[in-house]
C-alpha cells in the first residue's frame, strides 16, 4: 500500500469520526455555551446538525496543511522505534499507519479539537464558532470512550474548566512540598487555581451529558471523576461526590474501581457524603464493589481510622469469601499501627472456621505481633493452631520454632496451652516441630 493511500485512508477516517462525534453530541442538546465571548457578538448556538457537520467537514477539507502537521506530530510521538531501524522505514511506516487507522485518526482528531479550543478560549478574540465545533466533537469522542480520550481528552476538559488555552500554564504556579525550592513559608504555598465561572458551567454540562449516557453505556466518566475528586475546589464546583454516588447507585459498568477511588479521595474534603457513599458500597449487592472496598481499607485508614474500623466490622462478616479475605489483609496494617485493634479483630477471626481468613491473618499481621510479644500474652496462637488448616499450620510451626530460639519458655507455654485445648492438634504440633528440629520435639514431649 502506497504512502499516499495510507494518508487518504486516514483523512477519510478522520472525517468520518468527526461527523460521528458531532452527530452523537447532538443527541444531548443543548450544547454547553462558550466560556468566553465578545459581548458585541454573542454566540449563536447551533440547532441544526447538518449545518454544523458541513461546517466541520468544510474546515477539515481545506486544512490539508493542518492535517499533515497533526499526522506528523502523531507519527513522531507514537511511531514504534523499530520503524526507524528498519531497512525500508518508509514502507514499514505505511504498514503501521494502515494497521492503526482508527487509533491514529482519534489522536489526530484530538489535536484538531485542541486547535479549535485554542481559538475558542482566546481571551482577546474568542471564536465561538470554533467553540461549538470543538465541544461537540469532544463530547462525541468522550461518549464513544477510549483509553486515548480518557487521558488526552481530560487535558482538554481541564482547559475548559479554567477557560484557558490548552497547554497554557496558569498565571500563578502551584507550589508546595513537592518542589525542591519550597521552604514552607511562602504565602502562596497552597494556592489552587480557581475555575472560571462560565468554564465551570460548561464543564458541568459536559459531565451531565456523560452521566446521562453512562446509565446506558460505559464511558470514560468514572476515570475523569477519579482525577477531579483529588482537588477540593474542583470536586465542590463540579459536584463530584454526588455524581459518584449516583453512578454507584445506578451501577452497570466494570470500571467501578475508579468510582471507589473517587469516593476515597473526597473523604478528606467531603467526609460526610463520602462516608455515606462508602457505606453504600459496603452494603451493596454488587460483590465487585465490596471486594474493591475491602482492598482499599488501608487508604481509608489514612483518612479516618474509626470509620475504617466500622467498615471492617461488616466486611469480615461478608457472605463473599474473597471480600472477607481481602478485608483480613488490612490487619497487617493494624498490627503495626494499633495493637489493641489488631488483637480485637485477630481474636474474632481466629475463632472462625474460615481457613482462608486464618491463613491471611497469619501471613499479614501475626509475625509482627509475635516480634513484639513473643510470650503471646493474648493467647492468639493456640486458638489459631486448632482452627487453621495444614498449610497455615506449616507457617505457624515455623514461627513457633523461631520463638523457641529466643524464648524457649514462651514456646513451651504456648505448646501446653494447645495441649490443654486439643490433644490431637498438639500431636500435630509435635510432629511438625520434630521434623524440623528433633531436639525441640524431644523438649516438648518431656514437658507434657
Amino acid at each position: 500500500m502506497s504512502r499516499r493511500e495510507a494518508k487518504a485512508l486516514l483523512r477519510e477516517c478522520c472525517d468520518k469520526l468527526l461527523s460521528e462525534c458531532i452527530s452523537l453530541s447532538f443527541e444531548y442538546l443543548p450544547l454547553p455555551n462558550p466560556p468566553l465571548e465578545i459581548p458585541e457578538f454573542p454566540a449563536q448556538p447551533p440547532n441544526n446538525l447538518d449545518i454544523l457537520n458541513r461546517q466541520a467537514l468544510g474546515i477539515s477539507s481545506i486544512d490539508t496543511a493542518g492535517f499533515l502537521y497533526r499526522l506528523e506530530l502523531v507519527t513522531e510521538d507514537f511511531e514504534p522505534s523499530y520503524i526507524k531501524r528498519h531497512i525500508a522505514p518508509e514502507a514499514e511506516r505505511e504498514k503501521w499507519l494502515s494497521k492503526n487507522i482508527e487509533e491514529i485518526s482519534e489522536r489526530i482528531l484530538i489535536l484538531q479539537i485542541k486547535d479549535w479550543l485554542y481559538s475558542a478560549l482566546d481571551e482577546e478574540s474568542p471564536d465561538t464558532d470554533r467553540w461549538y465545533l470543538s465541544v461537540s466533537t469532544l463530547i462525541g469522542l468522550s461518549l464513544k470512550g477510549s483509553n486515548i480520550v480518557e487521558s488526552e481528552g481530560f487535558n482538554l476538559f481541564n482547559s475548559i474548566i479554567f477557560a484557558r488555552k490548552p497547554g497554557e500554564m496558569p498565571s500563578k504556579k502551584l507550589t508546595g512540598p513537592h518542589q525542591i525550592a519550597w521552604n514552607g513559608k511562602q504565602a502562596d504555598a497552597f494556592y489552587e487555581e480557581i475555575g472560571h465561572p462560565s468554564g465551570v458551567l460548561a464543564a458541568n454540562s459536559i459531565l451531565d451529558i456523560l452521566q446521562l449516557h453512562q446509565t446506558h453505556k460505559n464511558t470514560l466518566l468514572p476515570y475523569w471523576l477519579e482525577r477531579l475528586s483529588i482537588s477540593k475546589h474542583l470536586s465542590s464546583l463540579l459536584n463530584i461526590p454526588l455524581r459518584v454516588q449516583n453512578l454507584i447507585i445506578d451501577y452497570n459498568q466494570n470500571n467501578c474501581e475508579s468510582l471507589l477511588m473517587a469516593a476515597i479521595h473526597t473523604l478528606s474534603h467531603t467526609p460526610e457524603l463520602s462516608k455515606e457513599i462508602l457505606f453504600q458500597i459496603c452494603n451493596s449487592e454488587k460483590v465487585i464493589l465490596r471486594r474493591g472496598l475491602a482492598s482499599n481499607l488501608s487508604r481509608i485508614d489514612s483518612e479516618d481510622r474509626d470509620f475504617c474500623v466500622s467498615l471492617l466490622e461488616n466486611l469480615i462478616e461478608d457472605e463473599d469469601s474473597d471480600t472477607r479475605v481481602l478485608s483480613t489483609t488490612y490487619l497487617g496494617n493494624l498490627a503495626r499501627l494499633d495493637r489493641a485493634l489488631f488483637i480485637h479483630f485477630a481474636k474474632k477471626i481466629s475463632k472462625k472456621q474460615d481457613n482462608r481468613m486464618l491463613q491471611r491473618l497469619i501471613e499479614s499481621g501475626l509475625r509482627h505481633y509475635l516480634s513484639l510479644d513473643s510470650n503471646d500474652s493474648e493467647e492468639l496462637i493456640p486458638t489459631l493452631w486448632i482452627n487453621c488448616n495444614s498449610e497455615s499450620r506449616s507457617q505457624l510451626s515455623g514461627m513457633l520454632i523461631e520463638i523457641a530460639k529466643i524464648n524457649e519458655k514462651s514456646f513451651l507455654d504456648i505448646s501446653m496451652k494447645i495441649y490443654d485445648l486439643d490433644k490431637i492438634s498438639h500431636g500435630d504440633l509435635v510432629n511438625r516441630v520434630t521434623l524440623r528440629n528433633s531436639d525441640l520435639g524431644d523438649i516438648i514431649r518431656n514437658n507434657q
